[in-house]
């Protein structure tokens, strides 16, 4: 059965997350209709402590309505933990996944919530995306997980983002500095910092871990 899990965040209060699992994908997806990642546990159906770092950086930048308004689409979503956050800021959200569960268990989650704001849709970054909708901020959280795809990343965000967009990433930093920099500096700016990480799912002293948050503009436009 689905999980639900339930995030207290700071300004915003508890967030309730549903989690699927592998069973209900035996029961909601034919196997022909399954990819690579279905077949398997994926990473999908978890909370990764740094996507709760990064709700918890978007509100600190963007509490309580500097969002309004505005068009966010949120990559690999997962459980959309920083995508649900955007939301309740203010912003439309489009959340994207190759693996269609989790966007079902997303949409539940968006119930859970009261969140009505929002749209779905899967999205495979190394295709060509049909859609000619821009967004101004484009949210990723543990997408840098492989080299050779950060130049479909890149190209996304060369698609969807709007003049004066900019994409927002958080990691542990996985690849290196030097591997995410040299990706994306021919057409991004790229600003990096640290932040902080205060959720730990399992046992241990973890205190004062960190990290990474990537701020990604493009090159010829402001980067304030």
């Amino acid at each position: 059965m689905s999980r639900v899990q339930i995030l207290t965040l700071p300004q915003i209060g508890d967030v309730s997350i549903v989690c699927k699992t592998k069973r209900d994908i035996s029961v909601e997806t034919p196997l022909d209709k399954r990819d690579d990642e279905s077949l398997g546990w994926g990473y999908w159906d978890r909370i990764w402590p740094s996507s709760v770092a990064f709700a918890e950086y978007l509100i600190h930048q963007f509490f309580p309505s500097k969002l309004a308004g505005t068009k966010v689409l949120e990559i690999g979503c997962g459980t959309g933990v920083p995508g649900v956050v955007a939301a309740q800021l203010g912003a439309f959200t489009m959340f994207s996944d190759m693996v269609p569960v989790t966007l079902e268990a997303v949409k539940e989650t968006c119930g859970l919530n009261q969140i009505t704001n929002f749209d779905t849709c899967t999205l495979d970054w190394s295709g060509k995306i049909q859609s000619n909708e821009r967004y101004d901020v484009v949210l990723g959280c543990e997408v840098f997980y492989d080299e050779a795809i950060l130049a479909d990343i890149s190209q996304v965000l060369e698609q969807v983002l709007a003049p004066g967009g900019k994409g927002l990433f958080c990691d542990p930093n996985r690849l290196g500095l030097d591997t995410i920099e040299l990706a994306f500096q021919e057409r991004f700016h790229i600003s990096i910092e640290q932040i902080p990480l205060n959720w730990h799912p399992r046992k241990g002293n973890e205190a004062g871990k960190m990290v990474y948050l990537y701020e990604l503009t493009r090159r010829g436009q402001s980067t304030s």
